[in-house]
């Protein structure tokens, strides 16, 4: 199903926070198409490296030792390097990247789209990935977040309802959606925040396969949410 077609089931008002459920499930994750190429490269160049490196370790073993133990030292102060920050294209807040991630807002040209973020690397043809959209303020948050959740899952998938969570003051209810975005098995966890008259809608989505590892993802960046106003 392409992204237009997608879109165009998604037009009744109460359901316009499904529109990030589908650029996550179908943008950010198909993004891969272009990354594969330069992942090609990027490997052969490092096993390369790791090649020379071997044969140049095996010959001056003793001469060599000092600057072996001067690399790992190094390397471990970079995996305490602090984590990327990354504002919203409006402004109004901002939030912490899971370790690893990369921001990927220049992959999306849609209109409201917030905060774009996935995974360097991708699992099966997907990259799990965290995309903020600003939505339309919805006056029953309750009710519009359990009718979107019936009409993302569909009569073939299935949705289960969250408690709220807390996100920087503001309670957060949300969902889980487990169904069949072309052809791949997805999980989707969708958090909505409703702040000074705006609605903001996270959404988290991964492979079924990939979902309970990367469940908690989604939290830690609501944690830490902080508005900017």
């Amino acid at each position: 199903m392409s992204l237009s077609q997608s879109l165009s089931l998604l037009r009744r008002p109460v359901v316009t926070a499904a529109v990030g459920a589908v650029i996550s499930a179908t943008v950010l994750a198909g993004c891969a198409q272009e990354e594969p190429t330069n992942e090609g490269p990027t490997t052969s160049t490092q096993s390369e490296d790791s090649a020379t490196m071997t044969s140049a370790d095996v010959a001056p073993s003793t001469a060599d030792a000092a600057p072996t133990t001067a690399a790992p030292s190094t390397e471990g102060s970079s995996s305490t390097a602090a984590p990327t920050v990354l504002s919203a294209s409006d402004g109004a807040f901002e939030v912490e990247l899971p370790q690893g991630w990369v921001d990927a807002i220049d992959l999306v040209d849609t209109p409201g789209v917030q905060v774009a973020a996935k995974v360097p690397e991708q699992v099966d043809g997907f990259f799990t990935n965290i995309l903020v959209t600003q939505e339309k303020y919805v006056k029953n948050l309750t009710s519009a977040v359990e009718a979107t959740a019936k009409e993302l899952a569909g009569k073939k998938g299935s949705y289960e309802l969250l408690d709220p969570i807390e996100v920087d003051g503001n309670k957060a209810p949300g969902y889980i959606i487990t169904r069949e975005v072309s052809g791949k098995k997805l999980v989707q966890t969708q958090r909505w925040v409703s702040h000074d008259g705006t609605l903001y809608v996270a959404t988290l989505s991964s492979l079924e396969s990939e979902a309970k590892k990367t469940a908690p993802l989604l939290d830690a960046v609501l944690t830490s949410w902080t508005w900017k106003d």
